[in-house]
């Protein structure tokens, strides 16, 4: 089903974390996950294309990064920072002999504090690089249900508060089983987040802070979410004083969060634009949290 954030209405519902479960759980703590942790070429080039993953060249993943999205990363990485590229060798060569766990956390806080540190260039990316997050989000939302994904399982996130989202420690030990899918995750959103600041360096759009209009169009797309057959049930249970949470626990959560991608799509470019822009600005000022993505 398809949802167009630009309109439609629907009853109002407490906040019971149904939306922040199936989008912000899913797709706003792997996005945390990567910018939360502690060259660009000459202006008036065309913007650089996100490569496909298929179309990787020349992979210098080190042993033990055999994924494709680990190795996409790396490859895109070496190509648009060789010194970034170096450094995050010289670190994983260090820590050589060490768990793949401890070694994927060097990579992610490596991607972390070098996408903190374009923080500027890339609240000022264009909005063709977030519509490809976007798409690409949603695609492997679907690819991991085709799969039945334990990610996509209501059971794991039916539990959540919003105090939970506003823990990151809790949360991360919540779903520390979560967390093999997640680091391929990141490693694919991490290239796109440094191709988008690549090419924001080169071609900046400057913009506003987020208005009203942009808010009232982010609650556009919550209410678009009611009319989700997964939804519905849960509002009517909660309407009709009825327990609702078996009715969580069965939720295929990715397949609401592909859905939310979806209609995230629809907004108006500019929204899509000042909110992105907006949302990096607090992850590198350290001042965002999971809940709060659901407050604007």
């Amino acid at each position: 089903m398809t949802f167009d954030a630009r309109g439609g209405k629907g009853p109002a519902i407490s906040s019971n974390a149904l939306f922040a479960c199936a989008v912000v759980a899913v797709v706003g703590g792997a996005f945390l996950a990567v910018l939360n942790f502690p060259a660009s070429s000459e202006k008036g080039e065309a913007p650089q294309a996100i490569v496909a993953l298929t179309g990787t060249e020349s992979l210098q993943a080190p042993d033990g990064f055999s994924s494709r999205p680990a190795t996409y990363y790396f490859e895109t990485l070496a190509r648009l920072d060789p010194s970034a590229s170096a450094s995050l060798q010289s670190r994983l060569g260090i820590a050589d002999g060490k768990t793949g766990g401890n070694q994927a956390d060097i990579v992610l806080i490596h991607g972390a504090a070098l996408l903190k540190e374009r923080a500027t260039d890339l609240a000022q990316a264009d909005t063709s690089h977030i519509d490809d997050i976007l798409v690409m989000t949603r695609d492997r939302l679907k690819s991991a249900s085709r799969a039945g994904n334990i990610w996509c399982d209501g059971n794991q996130y039916a539990d959540l508060d919003e105090s939970a989202l506003r823990n990151p420690a809790a949360f991360e030990q919540s779903f520390a089983r979560l967390e093999g899918p997640l680091q391929d995750y990141g490693y694919e959103l991490m290239a796109h987040l440094l191709l988008a600041a690549d090419d924001a360096a080169r071609n900046p759009v400057a913009r506003g802070p987020v208005t009203n209009a942009d808010k009232a169009a982010l609650q556009g797309v919550v209410m678009s979410m009611l009319s989700d057959p997964q939804v519905v049930p849960l509002i009517m249970a909660a309407q009709t004083s009825a327990d609702p949470d078996e009715l969580r626990r069965k939720l295929n959560v990715c397949e609401l969060g592909a859905t939310a991608m979806t209609a995230l799509k629809t907004l108006p470019q500019d929204t899509k634009g000042r909110v992105f822009a907006d949302l990096v600005k607090q992850l590198a000022e350290g001042n965002a949290d999971l809940a709060g993505l659901t407050h604007y």
